[in-house]
């Protein structure tokens, strides 16, 4: 196979991407589909469902069923491809030189993107797949088995590079003027929320407890390592000024803070589950990750808005496979605002749920996420093209 011209593991990035618009298509089904006793929707809810659903309702859940077939074949064959890539990018050299530099960090790209096929594999299985539910139980211990997996293996990666950096001093702060070192908190905290579904799903105490004291395990050292990397790297952009190149990395932040609230809150349904008690409501735990979301979004946005990024990126001007880290926030936005929407505004009574002002809102989430899907697609075709 022909190497892609610059390969990185970024481009892993793409697949990522994709993976994450079958997710903002599954929100349809989560939150417009009734599921009673399950707490996600499967193959049995959207198909009796339909049979009785307004016309409007109906195209909506087509078009998610299409949505999500689509961009999942996207992402396995986006990933093969990386894979591929990643091979003769090793056999190359590649991953010699980068070892115990600032790059090194990049290969957290492929763990995280196998940790999302994995939550998509789970879509798929539940939307497609008749009886599922019947023998889930049997499938939650392997789901916390290849998750585990995935985080040791992105554990070996990130433990490689600390301990080569604060061995020989190899680490560049010149070079560190953006949050591109923010990669690895951002795949721990996909392992940590993928942990965290048989916590609040699984009925067995086992199950859940396992899930629970391993998902708190990858999430918290996601937190610490992120709120490490948040200080050097705006200490250094400071200093040093943003690196253009990287400037879609000022948005990483949140993608984090979506999976890592996502999983605090399949958390605290585990604690339920136990007869533990809750922890504090849902809605102000969203509430809250989705005020500093804002911030981080409105942050980044003015400084990509005075560099005139934007408008570089639409002119093509911009062909670095970083600019595949605008999709993650983009997704993150998306599936978060489902959930405030969901489990916040229509949860407490400020909007009632299929209402004009819920579907005016519901539509800007809607088109918010085919403009994340239409550049994911834009990207990719000239991010992996070949040489």
């Amino acid at each position: 196979m022909k190497q892609i011209n610059n390969w990185s593991a970024l481009h892993f990035l793409a697949s990522l991407g994709a993976g994450g618009m079958v997710v903002t298509f599954f929100m349809y089904f989560l939150f417009w589909v009734p599921h009673p006793g399950r707490p996600i929707p499967v193959y049995a809810d959207w198909f009796s469902h339909i049979q009785t659903a307004s016309t409007g309702k109906q195209a909506m859940m087509l078009l998610g069923l299409a949505g999500i077939l689509f961009f999942a074949w996207l992402h396995f064959k986006w990933l093969f491809l990386n894979f591929t890539q990643y091979r003769i990018f090793k056999a190359n050299g590649g991953v010699k030189k980068i070892i115990g530099t600032n790059a090194h960090t990049q290969l957290m790209a492929m763990p995280l993107t196998y940790a999302m096929s994995l939550n998509i594999c789970f879509i798929l299985s539940a939307i497609f797949i008749p009886g599922l539910w019947n023998v889930v139980e049997w499938l939650f211990p392997i789901s916390i088995f290849v998750f585990t997996i995935i985080g040791v293996w992105a554990s070996r990666i990130y433990l490689d590079f600390f301990s080569l950096v604060l061995q020989s001093g190899s680490f560049d702060h010149t070079a560190n003027n953006s949050l591109s070192q923010m990669l690895p908190s951002f795949a721990f905290s996909m392992v940590g929320v993928g942990l965290a579904a048989p916590a609040a799903m699984s009925q067995n105490t086992v199950v859940i407890g396992i899930s629970y004291l391993l998902s708190i395990f990858f999430t918290t050292g996601a937190l610490f390592i992120g709120l490490i990397k948040l200080i050097i790297g705006m200490n250094d952009m400071i200093k040093q000024g943003v690196s253009r190149s990287s400037l879609p990395t000022l948005w990483v932040v949140i993608p984090i803070l979506t999976t890592a609230g996502i999983a605090a809150m399949r958390l605290s349904h585990g604690l339920h589950s136990l007869e533990l008690g809750h922890g504090a409501p849902d809605y102000i735990l969203l509430a809250i990750i989705f005020s500093i979301q804002i911030v981080f979004f409105l942050l980044g946005w003015s400084v990509m808005k005075r560099m005139k990024y934007f408008k570089a990126l639409l002119n093509h001007e911009e062909d670095t496979p970083v600019t595949l880290a605008l999709i993650c926030p983009g997704v993150a936005f998306v599936v978060m605002g489902h959930f405030v929407l969901n489990k916040v505004i229509a949860a407490v009574g400020i909007l009632t749920k299929f209402d004009y002002t819920y579907m005016a809102i519901s539509f800007v989430l809607i088109v918010l996420q085919f403009i994340t899907g239409w550049l994911l697609i834009r990207l990719a075709r000239k991010q992996l093209r070949y040489t």
